[in-house]
């Protein structure tokens, strides 16, 4: 497994995180970002 790089769908700020984690598969940075990108 490898770090690959992704944009947050909420703020736009790239991070890493391995491609089969729940972050590369939600395309949120952070909890913070995933609530906001929600809507919640």
């Amino acid at each position: 497994m490898a770090f690959e790089t992704y944009e947050c769908q909420a703020c736009g700020d790239e991070f890493k995180a391995f491609e089969d984690s729940e972050a590369a598969a939600n395309g949120y940075c952070s909890p913070r970002c995933e609530v906001d990108g929600k809507g919640l």
